[in-house]
């Protein structure tokens, strides 16, 4: 007995469903992973392996996701002068100084697109003790004064090569010191630094797009009023699959092509710079 016409479409669309669920699609025999949707954040740069993408919850209360193809594009360490005596110690800088430094390392292949605050400090001295460790450009300049004693299992490295484009999000270990030539000491997403509260929040995710069990992505986000769940929850959206928290608070901050979307005033020791092609478009931001 044949089925009714309308039942076959009907039983149709559901088996066409079904395999668009579970598609996935292969290259070069690397299973690629569908990037997920953006979860109600819109796009407001674009420059080759950068994008910036931008959601106002309300009023002035601000996020920004940065996602960067690190094969494509370039993440560098960005510091004060470095100060052996006092022993590991590194000057301050206004986020806005970081950026024209950042600027200055332009080439006809690459060119700065955005400038994100770095790795925790103590807020007391300067020039300032680096927290839970540092490496920039092939030098270790420390692994960190609170190691011992702050934050016991919950202490993990952010390290990346520009060389290769990979990255690495892992338990703080020398190792990683060693294997890395960019290495900054970061805290695990679920470290309590007032996780609950609406504070400025800075943190760094990575993602794996072709199965390969390395880490091609790195993801950062911003925000000037959310708590460390937003965060997460971004960072997730985006499909990271491990992330850490950067320093935050007074000293959260992010300057795309120039215009500081989230200011400070705070003058910090670290920065993190990302490059892109020399191609980019900005829509209009809010204010």
């Amino acid at each position: 007995m044949k089925k009714p016409f309308k039942e076959v479409i009907k039983l149709s669309k559901i088996c066409i469903l079904s395999v668009a669920t579970n598609l996935t699609f292969t290259s070069m025999d690397y299973t690629v992973k569908a990037i997920p949707a953006t979860c109600g954040f819109q796009r407001i740069m674009t420059a080759t392996g950068v994008k910036v993408y931008y959601k106002n919850r309300q009023s002035s209360k601000k996020e920004y996701v940065t996602v960067i193809q690190s094969t494509k594009a370039k993440i560098e360490n960005l510091t004060g002068t470095v100060f052996s005596i006092p022993a590991s110690r590194v000057s301050k800088k206004l986020l806005t100084e970081f950026w024209q430094d950042a600027v200055k390392s332009n080439t006809s292949t690459r060119k700065a697109r955005v400038v994100i605050n770095g790795t925790f400090f103590s807020t007391k001295q300067d020039p300032t003790g680096i927290a839970f460790g540092l490496k920039a450009r092939g030098k270790i300049i420390t692994y960190g004064y609170g190691i011992a004693n702050e934050y016991p299992g919950e202490i993990r490295t952010f390290s990346f090569n520009p060389s290769t484009g990979i990255a690495s999000i892992q338990p703080y270990n020398t190792e990683s010191f060693r294997r890395f030539p960019e290495v900054i000491g970061v805290l695990d997403a679920n470290a309590n630094k007032a996780a609950t509260k609406y504070l400025p929040r800075t943190f760094v995710g990575v993602r794996d797009d072709n199965g390969d069990n390395l880490n091609e992505t790195v993801i950062f986000y911003s925000s000037n009023h959310a708590r460390q769940l937003d965060a997460s929850n971004a960072l997730k959206c985006f499909g990271a699959n491990t992330s850490a928290m950067l320093d935050g608070g007074g000293s959260t901050g992010i300057i795309v092509d120039g215009e500081p979307l989230i200011d400070t005033p705070r003058k910090i020791p670290h920065a993190i710079a990302i490059y892109g092609g020399i191609k980019s478009k900005l829509s209009t931001r809010a204010k």
